[in-house]
């Protein structure tokens, strides 16, 4: 089987550290897979992202190096199967709170008789070829995990076969017990949820992943075991960005180097 490229750097023990993309926009996309990221997500649960987008973003990703990563609206069938169809190197899969959603999530990604992927890699054949075996091994399934129900059950879906990662919500798991949302962890029993989830996935083997806001965020998770992290996104970048040099030119300050141009 084709390993995926973000599959094989946790397994050989290093961490892998991604973008995020939430415009849809494939010019954003392409920017930031130049960057120098293990693998771009291209999040179609809360971005911008038409069909049509979805596959430019991919052959843009895919064609500077990173992994293009998909989270998925859903854990549907048909859904992850176009995604994984277009390109995509892997999929998150959001809201799993039992091992029969995580079973569900993997059952899309692998074809009879480990899962109900139709065949038909339309594009995907294009780096893996027409083999199944070769096409499951290129693909990393991530579940997320962001519910309370979900840490109620997180070690049988961590342990679930075929699960590559378990990948953090932190802001809807903060919300389901309760708090505002947060991307950081926060004391008491969100913080204790987040170890939880940790631990689990050590004693599963599997990768544990979570967004962050920050690089200095993003640093302290990768300290606390965490082998995934994004830092930021594109929308966030250009939006601190513009505000940043804003700032500096009515402050009458310097501002920080910018490119020229492009």
């Amino acid at each position: 089987m084709t390993e995926n490229a973000v599959t094989a750097r946790w397994r050989a023990g290093g961490v892998a550290i991604g973008g995020w993309c939430a415009t849809g926009q494939p010019f954003v996309a392409e920017l930031i897979a130049r960057q120098g990221f293990d693998f771009v997500l291209l999040d179609t649960q809360h971005g911008l992202y038409s069909p049509d987008a979805l596959l430019h973003c991919l052959v843009a990703v895919e064609s500077k190096g990173p992994a293009p990563l998909v989270r998925v609206a859903s854990g549907d069938p048909v859904e992850i199967g176009q995604v994984l169809d277009a390109g995509a190197h892997g999929v998150v899969v959001p809201m799993i709170e039992t091992a029969a959603d995580a079973e569900r999530a993997v059952g899309a990604c692998r074809y009879h008789p480990d899962g109900v992927r139709s065949f038909g890699p339309l594009r995907a054949s294009l780096r893996l070829g027409r083999d199944p075996g070769a096409l499951a091994g290129g693909v990393v399934c991530l579940v997320m995990v962001e519910t309370a129900r979900g840490v109620d059950h997180i070690d049988e879906i961590a342990a679930v076969p075929g699960v590559d990662g378990v990948f953090v919500g932190p802001a809807d798991l903060a919300i389901s017990y309760g708090l505002p949302p947060s991307m950081t962890p926060v004391p008491g029993v969100h913080a204790d949820a987040l170890a939880q989830i940790r631990s689990a996935g050590k004693r599963a083997g599997v990768a544990v992943g979570i967004p962050c806001a920050d690089a200095a965020a993003a640093r302290d998770r990768v300290a606390e075991g965490y082998t995934l992290v994004t830092l930021g996104s594109d929308a966030q970048w250009i939006t601190e960005s513009a505000r940043t040099q804003l700032q500096a030119l009515r402050e009458g300050r310097p501002s920080p180097s910018q490119p020229d141009g492009l």
